[in-house]
């Protein structure tokens, strides 16, 4: 370059042109510049100035050439073996070359035919493993799928070579059994065969739905439920009952525990069936009485209520709660014509309706519309905390 560089200023300093040498070289360094620039662009692609030999080995033909490509795939497409979709390039297409020797390995696809069921796809690709171009096409497949290549001549394929894919999908099949629910694949023909294909043991009392003979589909829905039997023994209270006997010394109304029941105890041998862990069926096999249970037994009082005896009632509610015992007998006659048992819409003495309940309680007395002691102190606890007789507005004002 220092000879040209001399030749142009001798040039530009002879009798042919009067020019400054310096004004000269300086109008002339952009195009020196361009010229020698470390990268070319060439045909589209940049070179890189660096020289590198590459060889490559394409589907057993080798081309070996010197390139300044900056990348395999450059590099490539100056070749016999240009590269399409789905080639296998080794090193990938987009390793830099920078200099010295590479050796590019390129396995170039071929038209692929697969066979899905109805489906019929149409491709290439540079595998030879069935399950290897499937995974490269994006088709998935199960482990339980049967996936069968095979090499195709023909002049239907540009190069008269191709495969041919076929799969054989394995239907899909739901399984619950062991606390477990399933999506699984197999080919077996039948659902006996395909639990003893997976491993699953279906015991004697066990329940198998479908039946084993039945024919293996895609979608079929396989249940597994274990049944076990066993023999229970347990100890098992019995609940005392309750008995009364009348007492004429006691109003009717009236009533004492005259002993408190207790309970009894058994041996109960029951046969229990669990299904999947669960209890379902528990049948009595055998009971024996350990201990026998005693009865609690109540007093009931049976002599009827007299004039005198109602009226004694009023007297004492009345000193408790100071209500006037006269205005509560004229209250209850007008009411009930001093009849323990009406039983109409309005209940008792002092015909009660519900909230008889309420008022027996704040009294203390038991809840028995046809107790004259409750009817009786009821009334009076309702009259003294409502002050006056407003929930008997009639009787109550006469």
């Amino acid at each position: 370059m220092s000879i040209l560089l001399g030749k142009i200023r001798n040039y530009f300093t002879s009798s042919h042109l009067k020019i400054n040498s310096s004004i000269a070289l300086l109008a002339f360094m952009p195009l020196f510049a361009v010229a020698f620039s470390s990268n070319t662009i060439t045909n589209g692609s940049v070179l890189n100035g660096v020289k590198t030999n590459v060889r490559v080995s394409c589907d057993g033909q080798i081309y070996e050439k010197d390139t300044y490509a900056s990348t395999v795939l450059q590099a490539l497409e100056d070749t016999p073996c240009k590269p399409e979709k789905n080639d296998i390039i080794e090193p990938s297409q987009d390793t830099k070359l920078s200099g010295g020797s590479y050796d590019i390995s390129v396995v170039k696809s071929m038209p692929v035919t697969i066979m899905d069921g109805s489906k019929v796809i149409m491709a290439k690709s540079a595998y030879r493993n069935g399950r290897d171009i499937l995974k490269q096409l994006g088709i998935k497949v199960h482990a339980e799928d049967d996936v069968m290549t095979e090499l195709i001549i023909s002049d239907f394929y540009k190069n008269g070579l191709g495969q041919k894919i076929t799969i054989n999908r394995a239907p899909a099949v739901t399984l619950e059994a062991d606390g477990n629910i399933l999506e699984v694949r197999t080919h077996a023909k039948t659902v006996g065969d395909f639990l003893k294909e997976k491993g699953v043991v279906v015991g004697p009392r066990d329940e198998l739905t479908p039946s084993a003979k039945t024919a293996i589909a895609n979608g079929i829905k396989v249940s597994v439920v274990r049944v076990k039997e066993s023999e229970v023994v347990e100890n098992v209270s019995i609940p005392f009952g309750t008995v009364s006997k009348n007492d004429t010394g006691l109003y009717v109304g009236q009533s004492r525990v005259e002993s408190e029941g207790t309970a009894g105890q058994k041996k109960v041998i029951s046969k229990v069936v669990y299904k999947n862990g669960k209890e379902t069926v528990k049948t009595v096999i055998k009971e024996e009485i350990l201990k026998a249970p005693q009865n609690r037994v109540v007093v009931a009082g049976s002599k009827p209520y007299g004039a005198g005896d109602l009226w004694s009632l009023m007297v004492e509610a009345g000193a408790k709660y100071g209500i006037d015992p006269g205005k509560m007998h004229r209250v209850m006659m007008c009411e009930s014509g001093g009849n323990v048992f009406s039983n109409g819409r309005y209940k008792g003495l002092f015909q009660w309706d519900n909230s008889f309940y309420k008022w027996t309680s704040i009294a203390g007395v038991p809840g028995d519309y046809f107790n004259p002691r409750s009817q009786i102190f009821a009334t009076a606890a309702r009259v003294k905390a409502s002050g006056g007789w407003r929930a008997w507005p009639v009787c109550g004002y006469r």
